[in-house]
C-alpha cells in the first residue's frame, strides 16, 4: 500500500499542484525553496494533522484576497491517492481494512486481474483533506474582512484570528465524497518524519515505540506481568532489612493519628512499576577496543547515519501490514560524501531487489546522493515564479526518459546519464540554469568570464557542466519537454578545419567559415527545437574554445603575449620573444627554429602564403588566424593546464583586481541569453 498521487491546493508554495509517486524510493531534488520540505510536510499531514498557521497558506493566493476571498474564506486542500494490491484469498490483509472508508466500488471490478488462478485487485483509494473555516462563521468572516481589511497586512491579521479559532480539518472519501472521521484517516498510514535536524532522541522514540508495541501484544502480556512480579519479589528480598524496619515503625502507629476509625493501616510492599521500553538504550560500540558510549557522546556524522539506518530498519513491514511510510529530510546533513553515497547505495539496492517494503520519501540537495540514487527514483521539483501565476512544477525522471514513439532515443540518453551523471554533473539537477561545455578549459574559465560580464554566478544558481566531448544530446534530453523548465546554454565548438594538412594545406576563407554549420550543431537544433535550449559557437574565426579565446584577446598585445606563451614550447617561446606576432619576421627567420619545430611552424606559414582568400584588406585577419592555429596546436594536449595558468596569472589582472581578459563574443552572447 502506498501513496501514488498527491494533489495540493493553497498550501505553502503549492497553488494547485499534482504529483505522482513510486511504490518504493522517491528522491525529491531541486533548488532551495522549491517546495521539497513543504511536500514532505503535506504527506506527513495525512498521519499528523498538526495545527496549521496563517503562514501555511499560499501567500501568492492570499495577496489576491480582494478578488478571491471576500465572499469565501481561503482553505487548504490536500488529496491523497492510494494504491494497494490485494489477493482475493488473503484474509490477513490489515491494509485493506484501513482503506475501506476511502474506496470506490467501481474500482474493484475494473481492476480485477487473474494470473495462474490467483485473483488480485489493484485497488485505488482517495482521501480528501480540507482545512477550512467552520461554515457558522462565514458571515462573520465576510463582515470582518469588509470592515477591517484595508490592505494585505491587515487582512492577514483578520485571517489569523479566524484560523486560530474557527478553522479545522475535514475529511471525505475523495471518490464518493462521503464524510470520514479523522481517526480513520490518520490510521491509514504510520508515517515517520525525520527532519533535517536529527538527534539520538529520534531513535529513542522509535525503539521505545517498537518495544511498547511488542509488550502490549496479547501473547506477551502475561509473560511480562510474571516478569515484573518476579522482579518485585527479588527486590523485596534485597530490601528485606529496610522493609522490616519500616513495617515495624508503621505497626506501632497505634491509632496515634486516627487511622483505626477508617479501618485502615499502613502496609509495606515492593512493586516493579517500570517501563520495559525505558530500559532499552542505543549505544555505540568501538569495534577495535570494545568499549561502548552513549549515542549522544559519539560524533554527529556517524550518529546521523546510525539514526537513519535504525529508523529505516525499525519501519520495515510485513505483507498485509504495509502501511508505513518514512519521510526523510536532507539525509546528507552532517554526513561525509562517502557516507552519503554508501547510505543511498544501500537504499537503492534494497529498492532494486524489492527489499524496500515501505515507501520512502527523501528530499536532498546533495549531488553525492543524486549520483547514486538512480534516475528512476528521482523527481525534479521547482518553484516557478515567472509570469502572473506562481506555482511548483515537478517532473519524474522515470517519465522524462520513457520512449513513447517506438524509438530508443530517450533510453539511450538515460543509459548514458546513468553512467556519467556523477557528483559534479549531478549539480545541474539542483541549479536554476545550466551551462553545458565540452571540456575542462571551459569549465575552469567560464566562471571567470561570468564575473567579467557581471553575471551573478552564485546568485543565479548556475551550474557549469563539463560533458567531456560532444554528447550534448544525452544531457539536453534531461530538459527536453521537462515540466521543470530550466534554461540550458550549450557552448560547443565549431570545429571548422581551416587547414587540411593531409590535403592541399591551404588556409580556407572566412566566407567558408561563416557559412559552415557543424553536423552536431545541426543535429542538436533539429532534435531539440525547445525555447529553453540555445546553442552558441565560435564566430570570430576560432574553431575551438581555445583559439577563439586567443583571437578575442589579440587586441591587447601584452595579454595576447602572456596567453600565447602559456601554450607554446620553450623553443618557440625564445623565437617568439625576438619576433612577436609578426608573421613576415617568422618567415624570414624560420631557420632559427630547431628542425623538429621548424617543420611544424613552416606548415602554418605555407598555409598562410597559399590561402584561398588573398585579398589584401583581410590579410591581417588571416595572419591572426595563423597565430591562433599555432596557439591551438600547442595547447590542445594541455588545455586544462593552460586554463589553470591563465586563471592564476596575476599579470592578467588590473590593479583593482579586475581581469584584463576579453570574453569571447559567442560566450558573451550566450550569457546574455541565459540571463534574460
Amino acid at each position: 500500500m502506498y501513496i501514488n498521487k498527491i494533489h495540493i491546493q493553497n498550501y505553502r508554495n503549492f497553488a494547485d499542484f499534482t504529483m505522482e509517486f513510486h511504490r518504493g524510493l522517491n528522491v525529491i531534488i531541486g533548488a532551495n525553496n522549491s517546495g521539497k520540505t513543504g511536500l514532505l510536510y503535506a504527506i506527513n499531514l495525512l498521519n499528523s494533522p498538526s495545527d496549521i498557521s496563517i503562514d501555511d497558506f499560499n501567500k501568492n493566493n492570499l495577496l489576491q484576497y480582494s478578488k478571491l476571498y471576500l465572499e469565501t474564506a481561503p482553505s487548504i486542500m490536500i488529496e491523497y491517492g492510494i494504491c494497494h494490491r490485494i489477493c482475493e484469498d488473503d484474509t490477513d490483509d490489515e491494509s485493506i481494512i484501513r482503506l475501506l472508508p476511502f474506496l470506490g466500488i467501481k474500482e474493484f471490478a475494473e481492476n480485477r486481474q487473474e494470473h495462474d488462478g490467483v485473483v488480485e485487485y489493484n485497488i485505488a483509494a482517495r482521501i480528501r483533506a480540507v482545512y477550512s473555516l467552520d461554515a457558522k462563521f462565514l458571515e462573520e468572516y465576510k463582515k470582518t474582512v469588509t470592515n477591517d481589511a484595508k490592505d494585505f497586512e491587515t487582512y492577514l491579521l483578520v485571517l489569523k484570528r479566524f484560523v486560530e479559532k474557527h478553522y479545522s480539518w475535514n475529511y471525505t472519501n475523495g471518490i464518493s465524497d462521503t464524510k470520514a472521521e479523522q481517526k480513520a484517516v490518520t490510521d491509514v498510514f504510520d508515517i515517520r518524519f525525520i527532519g533535517a535536524e536529527r538527534t539520538s532522541e529520534e531513535v529513542r522514540k522509535e525503539t521505545k515505540r517498537e518495544i511498547i508495541s511488542f509488550t502490549k501484544n496479547t501473547d506477551n502480556v502475561a509473560a511480562f506481568d510474571k516478569f515484573k512480579h518476579d522482579i518485585s519479589e527479588g527486590i523485596e528480598k534485597l530490601l528485606s532489612p529496610s522493609i522490616t524496619k519500616l513495617a515495624a515503625l508503621f505497626e506501632n502507629e497505634k491509632n496515634a493519628i486516627g487511622l483505626a476509625k477508617g479501618n485502615v493501616s499502613i502496609a509495606s510492599a515492593v512493586h516493579a512499576n517500570f517501563s520495559l521500553a525505558d530500559t532499552y538504550t542505543t549505544e555505540v560500540k568501538d569495534t577495535k577496543s570494545g568499549y561502548t558510549l552513549p549515542l549522544q557522546n559519539n560524533g554527529l556524522g556517524y550518529n546521523n547515519l546510525i539514526n537513519i539506518y535504525m529508523l529505516i530498519k525499525l519501519t520495515e513491514i510485513r505483507p498485509g501490514k504495509d502501511f508505513r511510510i518514512l519521510c526523510l529530510e536532507e539525509p546528507e546533513a552532517h554526513l561525509h560524501p562517502a557516507m552519503q553515497y554508501k547510505l543511498f547505495k544501500y537504499l537503492g539496492d534494497l529498492d532494486n531487489i524489492n527489499g524496500l517494503n515501505q515507501q520512502i520519501f527523501v528530499t536532498t540537495h546533495s549531488s553525492n546522493i543524486s549520483a547514486v540514487a538512480g534516475i528512476d527514483n528521482m523527481f525534479m521539483l521547482a518553484y516557478n515564479r515567472e509570469g502572473d501565476a506562481s506555482d511548483c512544477t515537478q517532473q519524474s525522471l522515470l517519465e522524462q526518459f520513457a520512449d513513447k514513439d517506438g524509438t530508443t532515443i530517450k533510453a539511450e540518453a538515460k543509459a548514458h546519464l546513468a553512467k556519467f551523471l556523477d557528483v559534479t554533473r549531478s549539480d545541474m539537477l539542483f541549479s536554476d540554469r545550466v551551462i553545458l561545455v565540452e571540456g575542462i578549459a571551459e569549465k575552469l574559465l567560464v566562471p571567470l568570464f561570468m564575473e567579467i560580464c557581471g553575471c551573478p554566478y552564485e546568485d543565479e544558481h548556475i551550474s557549469i557542466v563539463e560533458i567531456g566531448g560532444k554528447h550534448f544530446q544525452y544531457f539536453v534530453e534531461l530538459f527536453n519537454g521537462n515540466a521543470v523548465k530550466k534554461k540550458v546554454l550549450c557552448i560547443t565548438d565549431k570545429d571548422f578545419k581551416w587547414i587540411d594538412f593531409d590535403g592541399d594545406g591551404n588556409l580556407r576563407s572566412y566566407s567558408e567559415y561563416e557559412s559552415d554549420e557543424p553536423t552536431h550543431i545541426a543535429d542538436l537544433k533539429k532534435r531539440f527545437p525547445i525555447e529553453n535550449f540555445h546553442i552558441f559557437t565560435q564566430s570570430m574565426g576560432g574553431r575551438t574554445f581555445e583559439d577563439e579565446f586567443f583571437l578575442a584577446n589579440m587586441a591587447n598585445e601584452n595579454v595576447a603575449t602572456t596567453v600565447f606563451k602559456k601554450a607554446i614550447s620553450n623553443t618557440i617561446s625564445g623565437f617568439f620573444d625576438k619576433y612577436g606576432f609578426n608573421l613576415t619576421a617568422w618567415e624570414a627567420h624560420i631557420d632559427e627554429v630547431d628542425g623538429r619545430s621548424r617543420k611544424t611552424i613552416k606548415k602554418f606559414l605555407d598555409a598562410y602564403k597559399s590561402r584561398v582568400d588573398a585579398s589584401p584588406e583581410l590579410a591581417p585577419d588571416y595572419e591572426k588566424l595563423i597565430f591562433a592555429e599555432i596557439f591551438l596546436h600547442y595547447a590542445k594536449d594541455k588545455k586544462g593546464d593552460v586554463a589553470l595558468e591563465i586563471l592564476t596569472d596575476k599579470t592578467l589582472m588590473n590593479e583593482d583586481g579586475s581581469s584584463k581578459l576579453v570574453v569571447p563574443r559567442y560566450i558573451q552572447e550566450g550569457l546574455t541569453w541565459l540571463l534574460k
